[in-house]
């Protein structure tokens, strides 16, 4: 029997503990029938049944604990799916766009109930109770939000401009320049929204998706030495505008570089960023000496480094106009597969390309249409043919319709957005060809020789698969009716699918 207590708290309108505690042993209990279950089926009843059970508690310490708890569940199972959508072939297959939709349906119905709970404490005026509590919500949502996007990232598409919109409200909410400065509560807050800041302005769909987690390990690391503040009347005279950015937080986006901001623009109300400690940081690890410790310690490749450094310094833009048309083109991606269509397989006449590809096995192509080109690259967007595993720095060979000539270019750019599939290549060498590699009279794999690198300088180049040569080593590349010295220089650029060096030409 319940106590004469216990009945008349049951009784009271304004606290019902019991029904508290069953509404949280609901809670624990879906959470429990999910043990076992395939990481998708998880997803799917988290987002259905756990998620809504846990928002509707009207207890708020409660509400937060049971987020917490269902957070730690999908930790164990959201990795899995995002791995997945990492790894699927472009465009994504259906079963990949099911588990990536699964997913961004999760995290997003989580970064909601947490940032409720912030706006349910902030309403009620209970910031100085429930101080802990409210900021510890917002970084939360937060953290959920910048995940979400860089889930988009993974399918190389771009993060929704509500997406956005909402991690500047928590922003704004949490950890207003204006009005709170920084404590040991609002402090994380900040670090949150710099982080996912600083991921856009690298501009991921520009890098391989394998190199994301790295990325990601870098931001985190950089976020503490950018600074960030509201604009004021001198703010476009006073600061390096190459290595700052400017937000506007009534707009959907993460905001653009400062020194690209148009003279005359209003920029009331904006933010700006001041990455000019990022940029050091950077330097510092890209001009380490071996064995000296620096601060901070990215442990990341040189091209990341060399990367970051671009974008954050706003130094990756078009060295040439773009040139709009609609011709059509056949694009063989991977190193193996443009090789062995390069090595007499390139038809020059197009009826004859159909007949021609169907008897050769070891390649695949697919279709795309040219939007615009310039001196030294193109855009392409996908309409049909073979999926394959596409990357940022993967090489393609692609061939206009109608036309003989083939370009190979190495991807730069991939952006996947509304159903639409987008390249950014960069045309590497005007004339290429396909030799024999061989070290020390040892034949080696067949390779791209590429006659000249307008974008790098006037020496030849090769790409070749992983591990096949080093700097300084001496190589003949066998051609048809000739056979050239040339001494492997500088490593430009290297991947799991290849690595492209410049070459010196031998004095032998």
């Amino acid at each position: 029997m319940n106590s004469p207590l216990q009945l008349f708290r049951d009784l009271l309108p304004f606290t019902n503990g019991h029904t508290e505690d069953k509404a949280a042993a609901n809670v624990h209990s879906l959470l429990e029938a999910t043990a076992g279950l395939p990481p998708q089926e998880v997803v799917v009843r988290l987002t259905s049944s756990v998620l809504p059970a846990a928002a509707g508690q009207s207890n708020l310490h409660m509400r937060f604990k049971l987020l917490e708890d269902i957070r730690h569940v999908a930790e164990s199972t959201l990795p899995v799916l995002e791995a997945y959508v990492s790894q699927a072939v472009l465009p994504l297959p259906l079963a990949a766009t099911t588990s990536a939709l699964h997913a961004d349906n999760l995290i997003k119905g989580m970064a909601h109930a947490y940032a409720n709970l912030a706006r349910n404490i902030a309403k009620h005026q209970q910031h100085q109770g429930l101080s802990h509590l409210f900021h510890r919500a917002i970084q939360r949502a937060m953290a959920l939000v910048a995940r979400r996007q860089r889930l988009a990232y993974r399918a190389y598409a771009m993060p929704s401009a509500t997406s956005w919109q909402m991690l500047h409200d928590l922003y704004r909410m949490g950890c207003d320049p204006l009005t709170m400065p920084l404590n040991g509560e609002t402090a994380p807050i900040e670090h949150e929204y710099i982080e996912a800041l600083l991921f856009a302005y690298i501009e991921p769909n520009k890098l391989h998706r394998s190199e994301l987690d790295e990325l990601l390990s870098c931001t985190r690391q950089l976020a503490a030495y950018a600074v960030i503040s509201e604009v004021t009347p001198d703010t476009l005279n006073t600061r390096q505008s190459e290595s700052c950015f400017l937000v506007r937080p009534d707009e959907g986006s993460p905001g653009s570089p400062l020194s690209r901001i148009a003279p005359g623009s209003s920029i009331f109300g904006c933010l700006v960023v001041d990455c000019t400690q990022v940029l050091a940081a950077l330097d510092r690890n890209i001009s380490r000496v071996p064995g000296k410790g620096i601060e901070p310690d990215l442990r990341v490749s040189p091209a990341i480094l060399q990367a970051l450094r671009t974008a954050i310094a706003g130094k990756g833009s078009r060295r040439f106009s773009r040139t709009k048309f609609r011709p059509r083109g056949d694009v063989i991606g991977g190193l193996a597969q443009v090789v062995a269509f390069l090595d007499g397989r390139a038809f020059s006449r197009r009826s004859l390309d159909a007949f021609g590809r169907q008897d050769a096995r070891d390649f695949a192509s697919s279709e795309w249409a040219m939007i615009d080109e310039s001196p030294d690259g193109f855009r392409l967007r996908f309409i049909k043919g073979e999926k394959w595993q596409i990357g940022v720095g993967d090489v393609v060979a692609l061939q206009p319709r109608e036309s003989s000539k083939v370009h190979v270019c190495l991807v730069r750019r991939i952006t996947s957005t509304n159903n639409r599939l987008e390249l950014g290549l960069q045309l590497m060498s005007p004339q290429v060809s396909i030799a024999e590699l061989a070290i020390d009279n040892t034949t080696g794999p067949r390779v791209i020789f590429m006659h000249s690198l307008p974008a790098y300088g006037r020496y030849p180049g090769l790409i070749v698969p992983p591990g096949v040569v080093s700097s300084g080593d001496l190589v003949t590349l066998r051609m048809p009716g000739r056979n050239v010295e040339h001494r492997i220089g500088k490593c430009m650029e290297a991947n799991d699918g290849l690595e492209f060096y410049a070459l010196e030409l031998s004095p032998l």
